[in-house]
């Protein structure tokens, strides 16, 4: 599957080199995952088909409050941690548990529940457009206007991706596997604010690109005053 996705994903790459999709997605999926969740295997695997759609936008972050199992995630990060029991504060909950996806920001499923996950992307819809193309030397970001939005104030973050790797995992409860993993936030800041009036923003590439970062994506996320609110706009690029 891992083979396949990659000449998929490579063939995927070059037609974006011409010009940006001109697919819309409608949902931005996020997988909560870690290394040394052995029940994290069958989510992840469907992840990776769930990055091959051009109709959401699917990042995985991995957590680390499961390190003290015995191995150390390579990609884990307590910001990571931090944005999952934000969520979950936001709902109400103090509870968090991995593989968990949520769906544009505002329902968490279990990860590897795809008919719960399928039949909430088909409900899920993006209403802000946002684009992402690159230009002489930048990155460029586009979100588009919604004047008559309710929205008061949305966050626009820039996600830093690896877009696939392989793991050799060598103790903990998936010791002796090596797995693959796809979309790996690498790292997540805010690059402006959105207020329902048009946006451009325009980074170096220089800032951007570093060892192992080949994707990027632009969450615009509305702010609760209890923590991180409803997704209302995403993008993807893959490769530079």
């Amino acid at each position: 599957m891992g083979r396949v996705f990659s000449f998929i994903a490579g063939l995927f790459a070059s037609i974006l080199v011409a010009g940006p999709a001109n697919a819309e997605p409608k949902a931005l999926v996020e997988l909560f995952t870690s290394q040394g969740c052995s029940s994290c295997v069958s989510a992840d695997a469907y992840f990776a088909e769930l990055t091959m759609r051009d109709d959401i936008v699917a990042l995985s972050l991995h957590v680390d409050y499961w390190d003290y199992l015995g191995w150390r995630d390579t990609f884990g990060h307590a910001a990571y941690s931090q944005r999952q029991r934000d969520y979950a504060a936001a709902q109400g909950s103090r509870r968090v548990y991995t593989p968990q996806m949520m769906i544009n920001g505002i329902k968490g499923y279990v990860g590897s529940d795809r008919r719960a996950i399928e039949a909430a992307i088909a409900n899920a819809s993006l209403q802000v457009p946002v684009r992402l193309s690159r230009g002489d030397g930048t990155i460029e970001i586009e979100v588009g206007a919604q004047p008559e939005t309710s929205v008061n104030h949305a966050t626009i973050r820039l996600a830093l991706l690896t877009a696939e790797a392989k793991v050799a995992i060598q103790r903990g409860e998936n010791a002796g596997r090596t797995i693959g993993y796809y979309n790996i936030v690498r790292g997540m800041r805010s690059v402006g604010m959105w207020d329902g009036e048009a946006v451009k923003i325009m980074l170096p590439k220089d800032e951007i690109i570093a060892d192992g970062i080949d994707a990027c994506a632009i969450i615009v996320q509305e702010d609760l005053p209890n923590g991180p609110g409803p997704i209302i706009g995403a993008a993807i690029l893959r490769g530079w």
